[in-house]
């Protein structure tokens, strides 16, 4: 750890450990919701929430290590083209790859364990509740580093990410009143 506290290694690391939880309880939730709504099969949630979770996890890391590589590399041609002193502690591409897809695959075992554990037509609502409270203590976890309300911090986090979880709910109950699909386990 060079040297750095803990505190300080999560510091640098909060953009990825926010945006990978964030982004995989709204995505799968939303994602698995609107698939359990609309096929009403536990084994095509399961299927459809571990793909993903891998190809976004994989996907949402690929892209943390190349943007972080290349704001590093402007950086440092900015710093070198204006004499001004380099960056002291540039951001490794790698770290922040692998931090935003271990994040972001545990944000995804949130809503995604109900299913494992629950019939699909029971899962939906504690995966729903679970992936909420997820969201709210993430929050107000972001907000313990810095000098904003955690109450405000982790109702802003609900209240955004479940209104864009939201649309995969609609989507699949709209497509299955369109269509009448009826699957079964």
């Amino acid at each position: 750890m060079d040297g750095k506290t803990l505190q300080h290694e999560i510091v640098d690391s909060m953009r990825e450990i926010v945006f990978g939880l964030e982004d995989s309880l709204v995505s799968t939730l939303g994602t698995i919701t609107g698939i359990a709504v609309g096929t009403q099969s536990q084994y095509i949630v399961i299927l459809s929430g571990l793909v993903l979770i891998a190809s976004e996890a994989t996907s949402m890391a690929a892209g943390s290590y190349l943007s972080t590589k290349h704001a590093t590399e402007a950086e440092a041609m900015f710093h070198e083209r204006h004499g001004l002193e380099a960056h002291p502690e540039p951001t490794h591409p790698m770290r922040a790859a692998v931090v935003m897809g271990v994040f972001y695959v545990l944000g995804g075992a949130v809503p995604l364990s109900c299913y494992f554990l629950l019939p699909v037509e029971q899962a939906m609502v504690p995966a729903i509740v679970l992936t909420a409270i997820s969201l709210f203590f993430v929050g107000v976890w972001a907000a313990s580093f810095t000098r904003t309300s955690k109450i405000k911090s982790g109702i802003e986090m609900l209240a955004v990410s479940l209104a864009a979880a939201f649309i995969g709910y609609v989507i699949g109950y709209a497509v299955n009143a369109s269509f009448g699909i009826t699957l079964t386990n």
